[in-house]
């Protein structure tokens, strides 16, 4: 590599455009440490939603719990009947049962297609972050 001479000039020029990208990335850093406390708030922030996510995620399976059961119940109460001889038809309260039993199931099965997409939406953005952090600088 050659060093070309230069005039005191020129390298006073070069020392100014230099000093000129040193103020630049001083105003950088300060916007990145303001960032960045910013950031950690909202980690901090984040992290207590995951938390609850979780807490979330014991309360669904404890709602699932009791809908099995309410399912195992239901279904003893119907094979009393069929062993009682009623095998055509359910009597009302059978029946109003079995129809109560199939809302519960749906409502279920509704809030855990809920629960299962913002789960995977949650935990695919926490992977991202995670890559994104461990990524060199």
């Amino acid at each position: 590599m050659t060093i070309s001479l230069k005039t005191a000039a020129e390298s006073h020029a070069d020392h100014r455009h230099w000093h000129s990208d040193v103020e630049c990335w001083k105003d950088d850093i300060e916007n990145w440490r303001a960032e960045h406390s910013t950031a950690v708030a909202q980690l901090q922030e984040a992290l207590r939603q995951i938390n609850e996510h979780g807490a979330s995620l014991d309360q669904h399976a404890d709602s699932v719990a009791s809908l099995e059961g309410s399912i195992e119940y239901h279904e003893k109460n119907l094979a009393t009947s069929l062993q009682n001889g009623s095998d055509t038809e359910l009597d009302q309260t059978l029946c109003d049962q079995h129809v109560k039993q199939s809302d519960l199931h749906r409502r279920q099965q509704e809030a855990h297609e809920r629960i299962k997409k913002h789960h995977h939406t949650a935990m695919a953005q926490v992977a991202i972050l995670k890559a994104a952090l461990a990524a060199p600088m």
